[in-house]
């Protein structure tokens, strides 16, 4: 079986669904986890999880040595950076096979159960987007010439050292694999399909003020949504940051089941009048219905002008 660790920086304040992070973890025995943080860590947490105390500062010192830029790091310059984790982190890598990025806006679910021996056989970076690198969930193969690959990206220490977010993680380095790939010039295997939301490898790219759509249970994750009850391997919940506001579980409690709704994660579901409360109240101030307004403020703000 081919070693996984994932490499995922979190600094200033844990958020509220922590705990759930930790239990979707702890479901997948088989995959590491590496945390460099600066947050309280807990005094007991899932084995797989690998926590590194540092500072904001004492890291960036580090980063600016390898990447041999001066970085002005924050915690949305972390995305920028992330293709540089394996160059970065290269002491807390060694033995895997692959290593990758990830969120912390997830819940896990069976990250086995898609990421097959088959495919990481087959191919050396993983994309969970549909022909882009993913940074929420993306796998590379530990290799020399794949780890330093973002160093053959032109201007990169430039882009390195700019304030503002590149999007290096997801823009820059697709722009650059497909101009290689183009070219033939690529030497490695990427795997991005364009059905990655069919097969269930990602979730929605932005989710409606659901209530109760998304269950976890016993290390898997639903949705309730789908007749059929289909099977994701995790679920990102993108723009639910600011929405939700409590989490019931608690990692200690061993939670085999739990409901994500925007607004939470809890044990127990809505009833049936809460459900349909909230789809009406979706119409006039559901997620895309503030979307299209504030487009249409946009345009008719540039029609004025």
């Amino acid at each position: 079986m081919d070693s996984i660790i994932l490499i995922i920086p979190y600094f200033g304040k844990w958020p509220v669904w922590f705990d759930a992070y930790l239990a979707s973890i702890e479901t997948n025995p088989t995959i590491n986890w590496l945390c460099p943080t600066d947050c309280e860590i807990p005094k007991k947490h899932p084995e797989n999880i690998i926590f590194l105390p540092t500072t904001l500062l004492e890291l960036n010192k580090h980063i600016n040595t390898m990447v041999e830029a001066k970085v002005p790091l924050n915690a949305r310059k972390f995305c920028d950076l992330k293709p540089t984790y394996a160059d970065i982190f290269k002491e807390h890598i060694k033995g895997y096979d692959f290593w990758g990025i990830c969120d912390m806006d997830i819940v896990w679910g069976d990250i086995r159960k898609f990421m097959t021996p088959e495919l990481l056989n087959e191919y050396d970076i993983i994309c969970s987007r549909p022909e882009a690198v993913s940074g929420h969930f993306n796998l590379f193969r530990n290799i020399e010439s794949l780890n330093i690959f973002y160093k053959s990206i032109p201007n990169y220490k430039k882009l390195f050292e700019a304030s503002k977010l590149i999007r290096f993680d997801e823009i820059t380095l697709t722009d650059h694999l497909k101009i290689l790939i183009d070219k033939n010039e690529s030497s490695f295997r990427v795997f991005w399909d364009t059905e990655i939301i069919k097969k269930g490898i990602e979730s929605e790219k932005q989710q409606e003020y659901y209530l109760d759509r998304w269950l976890f249970e016993k290390g898997k994750i639903y949705d309730l949504y789908d007749i059929n009850k289909k099977e994701y391997m995790y679920l990102h919940f993108i723009n639910w940051k600011r929405t939700m506001k409590f989490s019931e579980i608690k990692w200690q409690d061993n939670p085999q089941q739990f409901y994500i709704s925007y607004t939470g994660m809890h044990y127990k579901p809505h009833s049936a009048f809460e459900i349909l409360l909230n789809r009406f109240k979706n119409l006039y101030n559901g997620y895309y219905t503030i979307l299209f307004r504030k487009r249409l403020e946009k345009k008719l703000k540039k029609l004025i002008n």
